[in-house]
């Protein structure tokens, strides 16, 4: 597994990252450990993106590490708002965080995770205007101070990738997360570049935009997922058959390896995050990690024929 630094931060971290979010569903999860995670620490992955929110991802992963014996993973959490509503629409900052609720989830994850110190904190869902609040990164300099937290990011809002442009170029934070995938490359003109040159790490999630970007799913998938129900299934099927017609097998053996690898040659990106919650999907991402970066051809192609500006998200106020 290929190493790559975390921005300035002095930290590496492995090219693929384990998502936690639905570590829960790990078909084999007996006792809470997680077979999958272990799997993946064993193919070398060295990161691991969890957050408050995730039902009982947190102590999953405490458990699960506590049967690991190789070298310890950069463990990444985001904050838990006080309010869901902030995801979807802007609201204050005071909505979703203040200086207590910013302690009291540090001290949560702290001690959910097991840990005395975490690696990278996100605050969860980022909005433009909440960069000038100086009394939250105040709390975060106190608790970094404290040594309970070691770097600060931000977590875009869904496909809202232009809100954490600010914050990035005035380094207030060490790192950003947002969505990376074969229909969202936008950022890949805007905040990747400035990203590279602040500093900032880069995790990139939703490669595989909740599964959709597999080719796998029927239409009944569609509807069973909350992240692609409301997506025109039929527009969606034909998106895919033109990435698949293009790109399959002349750059890839599959959808989902082509998406992969699309999200890792950036080299902007510190790493990819994926809800790699079966022994089986570890393998997969593995092998498309192992098969390196798309060609420039290939990814100027995607970039200029294939971006679909959407958000199916935001219906899920």
């Amino acid at each position: 597994m290929k190493r790559r630094p975390y921005g300035d931060s002095g930290i590496t971290v492995s090219s693929l990252c384990y998502g936690a979010m639905l570590i829960a569903q790990d078909p084999q999860l007996k006792g809470n450990v997680a077979p999958s995670l272990l799997h993946a620490l064993d193919g070398g992955v060295r990161v691991i993106d969890t957050a408050r929110i995730y039902p009982r991802s947190e102590a999953i992963v405490a458990a699960t590490l506590k049967q690991w014996r190789g070298e310890r993973p950069v463990l990444s959490t985001k904050l838990a708002p006080q309010t869901a509503a902030t995801f979807r629409e802007y609201r204050p900052i005071a909505e979703a965080y203040t200086p207590a609720s910013v302690r009291r989830s540090v001290e949560e994850s702290l001690t959910a995770l097991g840990v005395e110190t975490l690696d990278i904190v996100h605050l969860h869902q980022w909005w433009h205007l909440w960069t000038y609040d100086d009394a939250i990164f105040a709390t975060l300099a106190a608790l970094r101070n404290e040594g309970k937290i070691r770097h600060l990011a931000i977590s875009a809002g869904d496909h809202e990738h232009d809100a954490v442009l600010e914050a990035v170029n005035l380094r207030r934070v060490d790192g950003i997360q947002l969505i990376l995938n074969l229909f969202e490359s936008r950022p890949l003109s805007s905040i990747l570049p400035l990203a590279a040159l602040r500093g900032a790490g880069v995790i990139a999630r939703c490669a595989l935009d909740s599964g959709g970007l597999t080719g796998l799913l029927t239409q009944d998938d569609f509807l069973a997922r909350p992240f692609l129900r409301h997506a025109p299934f039929e527009n969606y099927a034909s998106r895919l058959n033109a990435l698949a017609a293009h790109f399959v097998p002349a750059s890839a053996q599959s959808l989902t390896e082509l998406a992969l690898r699309f999200a890792l040659t950036a080299p902007e990106v510190s790493t990819v995050t994926i809800g790699m919650s079966s022994e089986a999907m570890v393998d997969v991402c593995l092998e498309a990690e192992q098969r390196g970066p798309l060609s420039d051809e290939a990814m100027t192609s995607i970039r200029r024929e294939h971006v679909w500006t959407k958000n199916f998200y935001e219906r899920l106020i």
